[in-house]
Formats: C-alpha cells, sequence, structure tokens
C-alpha cells in the first residue's frame, strides 16, 4: 500500500506493509543524485514493505524544480537533503502507526551522504536536533569529498555498504572516511565492500558510463563547524559557494553505474535488514519468496 506525503516540510511516497498492524518500524529514504528512481528508492521501498516495515521515499528534487543533480551538484547542497529527512522523521514520529524510537534513515550517493551527516553531532546542531530521531542510518556508495571535520557522531548504528568497482564517487575516499567516524568514537559504523560491484549497483545490465556527471573522488575538503571547507594538507580555507563555483578546478567528468543483477539487489537488502535487526532491534517478518521453500 503506497500514500503520498505532502506537507509543508516533505514531499514523498510512503510504503506500508499490506497487513500494516501498528506501531511500525520504517526506514526515510534519500534519493541519489538521478532523483527518484523506481529502480533504486522505489526499489528499496517495496522491499522493506515486504518484511514489515513502512518506508518514505523523499522527493527532494521535486519540490525545489530540480531534475537532478549529477551533472551540477550545485543545485542542492546535501544539507538541505539532511533537513528533508528530519522533516521525514517528524512527520513518521507523529503517525501513529509508526513507532518513532525505530525510524532508520537511509540514502544512496548523495543520499547516502546526507544520511551519514544526521549522525554527526555538529551538523544536527545546525538544525537544532537535540533530542534523539534516527535509530539507524544506512549509506550507499556515499560520495566522500566533502567530510565533516569533527567526525563525532550522537550514538546509533551505521552501516556503510561500498562498491569495490566504484570510479565515480569512489572507494577509497567513503572507506576513509569510516575510519574517521571510527576514530572519533563510533565503533558501531559498519563497513561491508561489494568487491564486484560498481556505483549505483542497483540498476541490472553492463554499467554504463556517463560521460557528463560530475565526480569528485579525487578531491577531499573538510567542512568546518560553520560550513565552510579546509583543504586537509595545506589549511586552506574555501566557502561552500565558492567551491561549487570553482568547481572545475576539482572535479573531473565521467563515471560508471549500474551492472548489478537480482542476486545483488537480494543481497543488499538481506544485508541492510539483517543490520537493522540486530543492530537497531528493528522487527522483521519473514521473507515471502521463501516461505514453504
Amino acid at each position: 500500500m503506497t500514500e503520498l506525503v505532502a506537507t509543508p516540510g516533505v514531499r514523498g511516497e510512503l510504503y506500508l506493509p499490506s497487513r500494516a498492524r501498528g506501531p511500525l518500524p520504517a526506514v526515510v529514504i534519500l534519493s541519489s543524485s538521478a532523483g527518484v528512481c523506481d529502480v533504486r528508492e522505489r526499489f528499496y521501498a517495496r522491499s522493506f514493505a515486504s518484511r514489515g516495515l513502512a518506508a518514505l521515499v523523499v522527493d527532494s528534487f521535486g519540490p525545489r524544480g530540480i531534475a537532478e543533480t549529477m551533472t551540477d551538484q550545485s543545485r542542492l547542497p546535501e544539507a538541505a537533503m539532511e533537513g528533508d529527512a528530519y522533516a521525514a522523521y517528524d512527520v513518521l514520529a507523529a503517525d501513529g502507526r509508526i513507532d518513532p524510537r525505530r525510524v532508520a534513515v537511509m540514502g544512496v550517493s548523495k543520499g547516502g551522504l546526507a544520511a551519514l551527516g544526521t549522525a554527526l553531532c555538529v551538523r544536527r546542531a545546525w538544525f537544532s536536533r537535540r533530542r534523539p530521531d534516527f535509530a539507524a542510518r544506512v549509506a550507499l556508495c556515499p560520495p566522500a569529498h566533502l567530510q565533516q571535520r569533527d567526525a563525532r557522531t550522537e550514538p546509533g548504528p551505521v552501516l556503510v555498504l561500498l562498491a569495490g568497482r566504484d570510479d565515480y564517487a569512489g572507494l577509497a575516499p567513503a572507506r576513509d572516511y569510516v575510519l574517521r567516524l571510527r576514530a572519533a568514537g563510533r565503533a558501531d559504523v559498519s563497513l561491508a565492500v561489494y568487491a564486484e560491484a560498481h556505483h549505483a549497483w542497483e540498476r541490472p545490465g553492463p554499467p554504463v558510463w556517463l560521460p557528463d556527471v560530475e565526480n569528485y573522488s579525487r578531491c577531499r575538503f573538510f567542512v568546518d563547524d560553520a560550513g565552510g571547507l579546509v583543504e586537509p594538507l595545506s589549511g586552506h580555507r574555501l566557502p561552500l559557494d565558492a567551491f561549487y563555483r570553482r568547481r572545475e578546478a576539482f572535479l573531473t567528468r565521467g563515471g560508471h553505474a549500474g551492472g548489478g543483477d537480482e542476486a545483488l539487489r537480494a543481497r543488499t537488502v538481506a544485508d541492510i535488514l539483517r543490520f537493522l535487526s540486530e543492530q537497531a532491534d528493528f522487527p522483521i517478518a519473514p521473507n515471502p519468496e521463501t516461505q514453504g521453500a
């Protein structure tokens, strides 16, 4: 069952189990730079609903008149998507069908970096999020060219899933970010690498070369407490808007995406559900496809 959500703070699609009995655990899903796609965000939402979870797919682009940010990431900063995630949590927490103690947030690529941002203490202070909200966070192939310098996070488990053959967002920057999060005191940050996968592996078929997308995998900046950027080696400071005005100096163009199959998609869903069950105490219904096998 799917319901449209349209409030002043969030627009999206709420997926509910066919035999929903509240209060339900839920997942807020943030999109990639391609926007909400049936093969990705809605696929995860349908998969979660089939296992007894509600899922709210957030549309961060449509209400702002944006089609995609793959070719221009300055169209929407990740902080705006973090704000959308909090608005989505507040909508779910006020819904009597949802258990506010068991709401996770996950995102793919750009949405994955935003999902990680909701855990960082400094960034939460920007939104005045003083009370606990998300019980867990999941990030798939997040770009990590803009890493929070103060990597301290609030309590709560985090799962990062990366692609071993990711030449779009890159493998090494995100893996390094995970190590920084752990070093800042979060031992419950789990990391898994799908060795043969490409970026955005949810799309089946051979990986596709996207020549015009912005690729920041070779640059690295820290984000300071005020939202400005600091180059780690030189200490050179740069406001975020200046970074985007001069982004051609930092990026390359092109990257592969896709290349997945049903087995990898099923494995991804299983890994996320296992994480939510074991690390965040989400009740997961049996897989209907395996019942009676």
